[in-house]
């Protein structure tokens, strides 16, 4: 059986880049923030309760997430995660 990606093409194309999107944010958070302040953190922990889970649905994504890193999100961490360069430390 040949590989293929009718997958892609059948009506879950728009699921599968809206699920990259979420491993792009996923890595950001965890890279930016648990990561280099630990993952135990209590206060990364506290943060990630109230700008990611307390609001829910009632804010924009983007927004809980520039809340949370204390910036825009960047899809850096999620290049490096791929094996990627993001060319973010090129000058």
């Amino acid at each position: 059986m040949p590989a293929s990606f009718g997958h892609l093409a059948g009506g879950y194309d728009a699921q599968y880049y809206g699920y990259l999107w979420s491993e792009v944010f996923s890595a950001d958070m965890f890279y930016s923030r648990f990561k280099t302040e630990g993952i135990m953190s209590p206060a990364v922990g506290l943060d990630y309760r109230r700008f990611i889970l307390q609001p829910g649905g009632s804010v924009d994504g983007e927004e809980m997430l520039r809340h949370f890193l204390g910036r825009d999100p960047k899809p850096d961490a999620f290049l490096i995660s791929k094996g990627l360069d993001s060319g973010a430390t090129k000058a």
